[in-house]
C-alpha cells in the first residue's frame, strides 16, 4: 500500500478518568490518548474524527472513530499495535479500511445510548462506576409509559442544548426501559442528541418512576421547550454510548488507497 487509507475503528472506553472524548489543551481525553497511540505506532501526527463527543465520565462500547494513515503492514498488525500502545481503559474492538469519504459523525444514521440504574436500598459496589444508584423503588412501567412520548420527531429544547447552531429538533426511534432484577437499563436511539439530552431525560423519567411526576407531564415538559421544566441530569457515570449505525455503503471496504 503506497498511499494513505481511511480506517474506521470501534472504540470501547471506561470514561471515569477522562475529561470526555474531545481533546483539550489540558487534561486526559480519549481522543488525546488514541492520537498519542497512533503517533507511537505510525511515527506520524494523526488527527482522528469521532462519532460523538461524550462528556466527562461517560463510557462507550460502540464509539466510532476514523483516521487516515499510510501503513505498509497488515490490518491485523495495525489493530494489535494500537491496542498494545493504548492505556488499559481504551480498546479498539474492531478495525476496518473504509471508503475515503466515510466520516464517523456525518455519515451516521443514528446513535444509541444506554443508561444504567441500580435500584435497591444499598449501593452495588461493582457497579459504582457504571450505574446510578437510586435507593427508592422505581415504577418501571410508568417510566416506559412516559418514554413513549419521546418517540418521533420533536423539539427537545426542554432536555438539552444544541452542541452547535440553534436546531433542537431530533428524531427518536427508540426509548425503552428494561429490568434485570435490580438493574435497570434505558436504551435510547436517535439521529442525533443535544448536549446532556440523554442524562436529562433519564433524570426526568426517574422522577416519574418515583411518583414525583405524572406520566402525562413528560409530554407537557416536551411541549414547553423550556430546559427549566425538566429535572437535573442524571450522573454521567451511568451513561454509555453503545452503538452508531451507518448506511452499508458508507462502510464498504476500500481496496484503493489514496494520497
Amino acid at each position: 500500500m503506497t498511499g494513505k487509507a481511511r480506517y474506521r475503528a470501534v472504540i470501547e472506553y471506561d470514561g471515569t478518568d477522562f475529561l470526555g472524548f474531545q481533546i483539550q489543551a489540558r487534561g486526559r481525553t480519549v481522543q488525546g490518548e488514541i492520537e498519542k497511540a497512533l503517533q507511537q505506532v505510525t511515527q506520524s501526527t494523526i488527527r482522528i474524527d469521532g462519532a460523538g463527543r461524550t462528556d466527562t465520565g461517560v463510557h462507550a462500547t460502540g464509539q466510532v472513530i476514523a483516521f487516515n494513515v499510510k501503513w505498509k503492514h497488515s490490518l491485523a498488525d495495525l489493530h494489535r499495535a494500537l491496542n498494545a500502545n493504548l492505556p488499559d481503559d481504551i480498546v479498539v474492538s474492531d478495525l476496518k479500511i473504509v471508503d475515503s469519504m466515510f466520516h464517523p459523525r456525518f455519515s451516521a444514521l443514528s446513535r444509541s445510548y444506554c443508561y444504567t440504574v441500580i435500584n435497591q436500598p444499598w449501593p452495588e459496589v461493582l457497579q459504582r462506576r457504571y450505574a446510578y444508584h437510586v435507593k427508592s423503588p422505581l415504577d418501571v412501567g410508568a417510566m416506559n409509559e412516559a418514554s413513549r412520548f419521546l418517540i418521533g420527531s420533536h423539539d427537545f429544547a426542554s432536555f438539552g442544548k444544541p452542541p452547535q447552531g440553534e436546531n433542537t429538533v431530533r428524531q427518536v426511534s427508540q426509548a425503552e426501559w428494561t429490568a434485570n432484577g435490580k438493574l435497570l437499563d434505558f436504551e435510547i436511539t436517535a439521529n442525533a442528541f443535544l448536549y446532556r439530552m440523554v442524562r436529562t431525560i433519564v433524570g426526568t423519567l426517574i422522577q416519574v418512576g418515583l411518583g414525583q411526576l405524572a406520566v402525562s407531564e413528560i409530554k407537557n415538559i416536551l411541549d414547553a421547550r423550556d430546559l427549566t421544566r425538566s429535572a437535573p441530569p442524571a450522573p454521567a457515570h451511568g451513561l454509555c454510548l453503545v452503538r452508531v449505525a451507518y448506511p452499508v455503503t458508507s462502510e464498504q471496504l476500500s481496496v484503493q488507497p489514496y494520497d
